[in-house]
């Protein structure tokens, strides 16, 4: 693409300080039955459920209605009437339920049960269910309900669109998680858009005709905010193209609130998977993609004790295919050291690029310096200069992240890399290219300047 022709995508500030404060103030009523450390596993959940309702309300009625003269009426046009690819059968609202309340608890049981499959499947990953019976024991239960159901009319999707509703859980969630392993959680927004930005900055015209599909894989999903500002700033481009999102994640609840994020959005929510990208079957095998975007785990073990079962196994097996097909099956040309899988998430952004594919990656600064020169690091920095594949690093400046203060890059790959960039790659440091924040958050005290 033509670069002066390429618009710099920037979003509004966005304020969401009342809605945040007004969720923490809702936490500060679990005192006595939670530890502040488990707030999380209500606020989260009953957010999520908020949120859905809130996207439902204008239909919910026919919706019942329909349910109610016909309990054998098909999904598809229950999914027509709410306007959504889910529903909820259930006369029930949050705000109703308070209307008995000695039968709170299994009116609220009720009402969960009333949404389709979908939903279950996310609720199911909050892990939920449990902690209804400790709010109903503890007297908590009316109380969080009553609150959250004065939060869902400020949750519509007409006046809370996706990208404010993707600060609000990432703020939310962060402050429930400053304890989290580094690169654990969220990329902030201004760094998600410079990364959207590179990429279109050296994509293919072709990808953006009219009614062109447009493919994007996240394989690190999180919560889903980096494909969901993709998708915008793609979109701002030209509105006429069909971006289709893709999304893995291995942790249950980050899963949820994705998969959540991606119904209200009428994103294809049967998208966002809940997989282990090194160990499980590629849900999109037969799916090359035009973008990958991710910023995946920092130090996670694939390898030793320290793994999650299966893994090492998955991955040298991976790597044994890979050696006897000389590239042809398998993603993984070699394997780094067992304590930090971020190059073999490299190596499977770059397998499912389709030919014109570009992929940028998150990484600290492990893939660039770890291991000597017969290390199976190096040996991957080899096959990744050799093919040809590496455009670009950017050096970020440090204390960017909420939740650590070390250095970050993005590796910027292409598989068709125009003529003038071809067997060279640049190295941009954009270490001093911030601004102080006024108020840290957490440990992220910069932002983009």
């Amino acid at each position: 693409m033509n670069n002066s022709k390429l618009p710099i995508f920037q979003e509004n500030n966005i304020n969401i300080s009342n809605e945040v404060s007004m969720v923490w103030s809702i936490a500060n009523t679990l005192r006595g039955a939670y530890r502040a450390d488990k707030y999380r596993d209500v606020i989260i959940p009953m957010f999520v459920i908020a949120r859905l309702e809130a996207a439902l309300l204008s239909t919910k009625k026919q919706v019942a209605d329909a349910y109610k003269e016909n309990q054998n009426t098909p999904k598809q046009v229950l999914e027509s009437i709410s306007g959504y690819k889910y529903y909820n059968t259930s006369e029930y609202t949050l705000k109703n339920l308070l209307d008995d309340p000695d039968n709170i608890k299994i009116n609220f049981e009720t009402y969960l049960e009333g949404y389709s499959d979908r939903v279950q499947d996310i609720l199911k990953s909050l892990k939920f269910s449990t902690e209804i019976d400790t709010l109903a024991k503890s007297g908590r239960l009316y109380g969080v309900i009553k609150k959250f159901s004065e939060v869902v009319p400020k949750l519509s999707p007409n006046s809370v669109d996706s990208i404010k509703m993707g600060y609000m859980f990432e703020d939310i969630i962060r402050r429930f998680s400053e304890n989290e392993e580094a690169g654990s959680h969220y990329t902030p927004r201004e760094v998600i858009g410079l990364m959207v930005n590179l990429l279109l900055a050296g994509a293919d015209d072709s990808l953006f005709q009219d009614n062109k599909e447009i493919k994007i894989l996240d394989m690190a999903a999180g919560t889903g905010g980096m494909l969901a500002t993709s998708k915008s700033y793609i979109e701002q481009l030209n509105d006429k193209v069909n971006v289709r999102l893709f999304g893995q994640e291995l942790l249950p609840e980050t899963y949820g609130i994705g998969k959540a994020d991606m119904l209200i959005r009428q994103d294809n929510s049967d998208n966002f998977v809940n997989a282990d990208t090194l160990k499980d079957t590629d849900p999109f095998k037969d799916i090359q993609m035009n973008f990958v975007v991710a910023n995946p785990p920092f130090g996670q073990s694939w390898g030793g004790k320290d793994a999650d079962d299966g893994v090492e196994e998955a991955v040298k097996a991976d790597n044994a295919k890979f050696v006897q097909t000389e590239g042809r099956e398998g993603r993984f040309v070699d394997t780094p050291g067992s304590g930090d899988a971020q190059f073999l998430f490299h190596l499977h952004a770059l397998s499912k690029l389709e030919e014109n594919g570009r992929a940028a990656i998150i990484s600290n600064g492990s893939p660039l310096f770890s291991g000597g020169t017969t290390s199976g690091e190096s040996q991957i920095r080899r096959y990744i200069l050799e093919n040809d594949l590496l455009e670009t690093i950017v050096a970020l400046p440090g204390q960017f992240f909420y939740n650590t203060g070390i250095s970050i890059y993005i590796w910027l790959y292409s598989k068709n890399k125009p003529t003038e960039r071809q067997n060279k790659v640049q190295f941009i440091d954009a270490t001093n290219e911030y601004v102080n924040l006024r108020k840290s958050l957490g440990q992220k005290r910069r932002e983009l300047s």
